[in-house]
């Protein structure tokens, strides 16, 4: 056992994520690893799908990866003993999707946050501290980069924070990194474990959407990347002309019409509860015969749909953001 599995904060996650199969094993095993790669998640640390279950999901349905991507997370918003969480979720022996070509010789660290406003907290740098220590005493890496220090990905924009001065003991050296990313390159070549979702810049009004990728690359099958394959990426921005919105149908005319209303454990509309529930059916979210009753198990179809298609926002409620979101992917599927 390495001597990072034995941090009292540690908690054994691998396996127990959501996958679909699992990663491939480094060439030459953990002796492959030369680097700590440290990420940071983008995802406020305020917003309810800043937590491991929601990245899961959203790398293996969303970007088709076979697990997660990190091999670890720190997670601030559970301590124990003073120290932030730290998840043990992808086996180090496994090159896992989180920083392309260099997949085979990088461990990912995540910790938890944006903090390009965000604030590291002290117990999150305590394990940040904890972590490294144990890593160097393993063995496992020589050196500690950023992601947008790694080949290819200068313009990502992560770990904004000074994480060099984070493993030093005294926690008052401890200084916000001053680093910008680069600008987004006009031309982009595939790396391993890339998909439209994980390389578009979805955070802002300004950034490239998936749908301008496609645009952009009309040669291009967004489910059959292949490495090496140079697209356009900056130069994609803007691409996508969105279709004049159809006008809005009253939803009577709707074979699955949707409630406008908020719905919840504790709801008593029978009506529009059924019309949520032959929806999720409808859209192979199943919660059983449509009764009527926001129970258990349509609380939990709600948050594996939330998860996929709202990863920020799961809380198994249905609402407007819900509603907009299961509307539109009922029209995908001709409904």
């Amino acid at each position: 056992m390495y001597a990072f599995q034995k941090l009292p904060q540690l908690v054994d996650k691998r396996g127990n994520l959501v996958h679909k199969g699992e990663y491939a094993k480094r060439k030459n095993g953990v002796a492959s690893i030369t680097t700590r790669v440290w990420h940071h998640s983008l995802t406020k640390l305020s917003a309810g799908g800043s937590k491991i279950e929601s990245f899961a999901d959203f790398h293996v349905r969303t970007n088709g990866w076979p697990e997660i991507a990190y091999h670890l997370i720190i997670d601030p918003k559970h301590v124990v003993n003073g120290k932030a969480t730290i998840y043990y979720c992808v086996d180090i022996s496994k090159k896992s999707y989180h920083v392309g070509n260099s997949n085979n010789i990088g461990v990912g660290i995540c910790v938890i946050g944006d903090y390009r406003t965000d604030k590291l907290t002290d117990p999150t740098v305590r394990s940040i501290i904890a972590l490294h220590k144990a890593l160097v005493a393993d063995g496992i890496g020589k050196y500690d980069k950023a992601h947008n220090e790694m080949p290819g990905y200068s313009w990502k924009a992560c770990c904004v924070f000074d994480y060099n001065k984070a493993f030093k003991d005294v926690l008052e050296d401890m200084l916000p990194g001053s680093k910008q990313p680069d600008p987004v390159p006009g031309l982009y070549t595939i790396q391993e474990g890339d998909t439209f979702w994980s390389i578009a810049l979805k955070d802002g009004k300004e950034g490239i959407t998936v749908e301008d990728l496609i645009a952009a690359n009309p040669g291009v099958d967004p489910s059959k990347l292949k490495v090496g394959k140079t697209i356009k990426f900056g130069s994609a921005q803007n691409s996508y002309t969105p279709k004049p919105e159809t006008p809005t149908k009253n939803q009577s005319e709707y074979k699955y019409p949707l409630p406008s209303e908020l719905l919840k454990p504790g709801s008593t509309d029978k009506t529009a509860i059924k019309q949520l529930q032959n929806a999720l059916n409808a859209v192979y979210f199943k919660c059983g015969t449509a009764d009527g009753i926001y129970g258990s198990k349509t609380k939990d179809a709600v948050i594996r749909f939330q998860k996929v298609y709202l990863p920020y926002q799961v809380d198994g409620i249905y609402g407007l953001n819900t509603k907009d979101k299961l509307q539109a992917v009922l029209k995908s599927r001709g409904f």
